[in-house]
């Protein structure tokens, strides 16, 4: 017999893992963790609109996902608004955003210039406040509500040499949530971020500097004892765009394999 006080309807929660006529918007899934957020949102449902500076890309990941490329610069306001009139247009709704647009310059910070810095402004926080105001002002039309998510980094949650301008951003990115999720989430709209350690993208993987000795010392400090991989990242935010995090708003996801709980310090014994 249920307990009277506990009387209250158990949900279908498997159902709270689609997104079945839904349109979800991936911005940068062109490479790497868009694409995979792109194939996470298509597989459970939804129609994906793929976005990405590079035409070719869009439309490569939109053909695998049977979705709907749109290509542009995601740090103009032009081409925002752009997107977001298309989105409504094409699609005739909206109902979540994933951001995973981002890039880093790995300088000492004395050595950082005014051009590094508004580089990082423009890839890391100029796009993402664009795109809160656009989706924000579509819901607030439409009143239906919907869902951002960003990919924030565990560097704006800790510290590194070389991080400097890349971590101050990225810590804004996730000041930016929580405000965020403060002021819309009323109007039933959801802000969140997902903050992946080192990750084995394309990109990454094509840097010289990551060697395969620099690789293994990241993997030996990591608890998991593997570094993250894009899909990894993209179930984070597969999470936070379906009705399974319906009561999470203004959070960060920190997806690094326990990276950031450990003391890095040699110790008697260890």
């Amino acid at each position: 017999m249920v307990d009277e006080r506990d009387a209250n309807v158990v949900p279908d929660f498997s159902r709270m893992l689609r997104l079945d006529e839904t349109v979800q918007v991936v911005l940068g899934a062109g490479l790497g963790i868009g694409r995979q957020t792109a194939h996470a949102l298509s597989s459970v449902g939804a129609r994906v609109v793929c976005v990405d500076v590079d035409a070719d890309r869009a439309k490569t990941v939109a053909a695998e996902v049977d979705g709907i490329p749109w290509a542009g610069d995601l740090t103009s306001r032009d081409d925002v608004a752009d997107l977001f009139r298309f989105v409504a247009d094409e699609c005739g709704r909206l109902d979540g955003v994933v951001d995973i647009v981002g890039g880093a310059r790995y300088k000492a910070m004395i050595e950082l210039t005014d051009d590094d810095w508004t580089f990082h402004h423009n890839v890391v926080l100029r796009h993402a406040y664009l795109t809160l105001q656009y989706a924000a002002e579509y819901w607030r039309a439409s009143g239906t509500g919907g869902t951002v998510t960003f990919v924030a980094s565990v560097a704006g949650l800790t510290s590194a040499p070389m991080t400097a301008a890349y971590g101050a951003h990225k810590a804004a990115l996730m000041s930016l949530v929580r405000t965020a999720a403060v002021e819309l989430g009323p109007e039933g709209i959801r802000v969140n971020a997902v903050a992946p350690g080192v990750v084995r993208t394309p990109r990454a993987q094509a840097n010289p500097k990551w060697t395969d000795d620099l690789l293994e010392s990241n993997i030996e400090k990591t608890p998991l004892r593997r570094l993250a991989v894009p899909a990894d990242v993209a179930a984070g935010a597969l999470f936070f765009s379906t009705p399974m995090s319906g009561h999470v708003t203004g959070q960060t996801l920190i997806v690094d394999g326990g990276n950031t709980i450990v003391y890095n310090v040699d110790t008697p014994g260890a």
